[in-house]
């Protein structure tokens, strides 16, 4: 991949992340009720100005991709996803799909944290390096998802795409699954479901 394409590539997270951040401080304020129509779209031009911009000789993407340089596929496309809804439109992913794909990310990124910790005897990063049964073991879920007509499928194939384009800059293919933001947001999402069954299974066997 042309390194300067890439250089491009990077810059989609952190305008992803500060166009749902001003859509959320927007809603909150209810600014887009004042301005109406026009509000979605000066929300996105907005964005791409506060995220781009070097107001202070370094843009906001430059300092979010100091903390990270290499925000995963996934992360990429969570944000996308939750974006996409502000525009009114049908869910890329059901709540149910999000959660499954949410409990994906946790466990993968948990499977990472304990190879590195040593709790496991082999190096898991290590494999993301070159071909591995790693590779074919995401291939056949991709495959699965496809067969079951789950959408998780689309993300697993974009996995795949990005990484054999080298659209990040590691060569490591777990980076394109997953990153500390996503691991965090994961489970956020994984926790508050279970404490969401607890309480009606709660209210379940005392009603």
């Amino acid at each position: 991949m042309d390194i300067a394409i890439r250089g491009y590539f990077e810059f989609l997270f952190p305008l992803l992340l500060v166009t749902w951040a001003i859509f959320g401080i927007a809603r909150f304020t209810k600014t887009l009720d004042l301005i109406g129509k026009i509000g979605k779209p000066v929300v996105i031009a907005f964005s791409v100005l506060i995220t781009l911009y070097p107001f202070t000789g370094l843009s906001l993407a430059e300092y979010l991709l100091s903390l990270n340089p290499n925000y995963s596929i996934g992360s990429i496309v969570f944000f996308f996803i939750i974006v996409c809804k502000e525009f009114g439109r049908k869910p890329l992913l059901s709540y149910k799909n999000l959660l499954q794909f949410s409990i994906w990310n946790v466990g993968i990124s948990l499977c990472l944290f304990a190879s590195y910790l040593g709790f496991v005897d082999f190096d898991l990063y290590a494999l993301g390096y070159g071909f591995s049964f790693w590779f074919v073991v995401t291939a056949l879920l991709t495959i699965i998802l496809t067969l079951l007509r789950n959408p998780l499928s689309f993300i697993f194939i974009l996995y795949i795409i990005s990484f054999d384009l080298k659209l990040l800059y590691s060569n490591n293919f777990f980076d394109y699954i997953t990153d500390g933001v996503l691991f965090l947001i994961s489970l956020g999402i994984v926790m508050f479901a279970v404490v969401k069954f607890l309480i009606l299974k709660y209210r379940k066997s005392y009603a």
